[in-house]
Order: structure tokens, then C-alpha cells, then sequence
């Protein structure tokens, strides 16, 4: 019995700080102390999706369309997965597995747009379907792309080469993947600011356009 209790002891030690942890992480500043000094060649257009409340994947495309003055294009699906996130994740996986390419409000015209940040949450080692729907319409030929992605912890997976393979009309530069939310820490609205900085953002900006 007693043993019992110094395992549970331990194990709400355990919880404990791994949710103090994510506080602190939450205090860190999103605010930008760079400035992008690399030129980016023509009109800049920044499309993601971001499905998530805690929008780890769309805080990142804010920070690029903020540090590039590109538009936002935000792809929303017809038919949004369901909440919460666990039945997205399931619904999503499905999709993943299939092929399936789930229907987009719209797909956004790229006309007169020369650089293209594309962003998605990693989901099951690739890009999100919305996004395999975007890239399907093969808006991106002769377009550079700039490839970006959040995870919970898994790393970039398949993205960085799968955008690659679906862009075969594009040049497509070094993606930037960044720390975004895991299950606790998306329960406590943490996403992809509390580790990372607009300044993460401006160094892979000034890296992937140095002349």
C-alpha cells in the first residue's frame, strides 16, 4: 500500500512540473528584436492551414507576413474535421492513409505572385490534406516556395520532401519546422510562440533568400 502511494506521490511530482514547465515556456516574448536584411524577390503570398485553436502553424505564417509583407491566404475546408483535436487527428489520419484530398472553400489564386510560403501542421510524418488539395490544383509552377511546418515533437518528418516531390514545377527552398504544441500543452493554449520567436522566423528568411 505504501508503495502505492510513493509511486503516485511520484508521478504527481511528475505532472507537476511538466505543467510548470509549460508555464514558464508560455512567458517567453514573441516579439521580433530582428529585422529582415535579405532581399525577397517579387510578390510575396503566405498560404497555410491551420486547424488547431492554439494555431501554432498560423501564428508562424503572421510572423513571415509580417517580416515579408506577403498576403495572407488562409485554406479552410468545406467541411471542417470535427472537434476536438483528438477526433480531427482521427479524422485527419484517415484521410492521410486514403489519399483523400477533403474539399477547400476555395483555392486561392496565386496570379502575380512570384515567392510562396507554404505552411502546414505536421500531421502523421507529411502536410496536412487541406494542403495535399492546395498543391493538387498545381498552383505553384514556376513559383518559388518557401516551406514551412509545426509539430508536436516528431520533427518535419516526410514534409520538407513531400512538398519537393508535389512542386515539381517549382523551386522549392530549405523548409523551416518549428516546435509547435503537444496534447497538454495544446489543453493549455500553448502553441508554437511559447518556444519560439519571430526571430527564428527572421533568421531562416535572411538564410533561405541570402544572396
Amino acid at each position: 500500500m505504501k508503495a502505492g502511494l510513493v509511486v503516485l506521490a511520484v508521478l504527481a511530482v511528475a505532472v507537476l512540473a511538466a505543467v510548470a514547465g509549460c508555464v514558464a515556456l508560455s512567458r517567453r516574448s514573441t516579439a521580433a528584436t530582428k529585422t529582415v536584411t535579405a532581399k525577397i524577390p517579387g510578390r510575396v503570398a503566405v498560404v497555410f492551414y491551420s486547424q488547431s485553436k492554439v494555431r501554432s502553424t498560423g501564428t508562424v505564417a503572421e510572423w513571415i507576413a509580417r517580416h515579408t509583407g506577403g498576403d495572407l491566404l488562409e485554406l479552410e475546408m468545406a467541411e471542417p474535421y470535427p472537434e476536438p483535436y483528438g477526433a480531427t487527428l482521427k479524422a485527419a489520419e484517415k484521410d492521410v492513409s486514403s489519399g483523400a484530398l477533403p474539399a477547400l472553400k476555395a483555392i486561392p489564386s496565386l496570379d502575380g505572385y512570384d515567392v510562396v510560403f507554404l505552411g502546414s501542421p505536421v500531421w502523421y510524418g507529411t502536410y496536412a490534406p487541406p494542403v495535399a488539395t492546395f498543391l493538387a490544383a498545381d498552383a505553384l509552377a514556376g513559383k518559388t516556395v518557401a516551406p514551412f511546418c509545426t509539430h508536436g515533437g516528431g520533427g518535419a518528418g516526410r514534409f520538407p520532401a513531400d512538398v519537393r516531390k508535389a512542386c515539381p514545377g517549382a523551386t522549392v527552398l530549405e523548409a523551416l519546422s518549428l516546435r509547435g504544441s503537444n496534447q497538454i500543452e495544446r489543453r493549455l493554449d500553448l502553441g508554437v510562440g511559447a518556444r519560439h520567436t519571430e526571430d527564428d522566423v527572421v533568421d531562416w528568411l535572411d538564410r533561405i533568400f541570402r544572396p
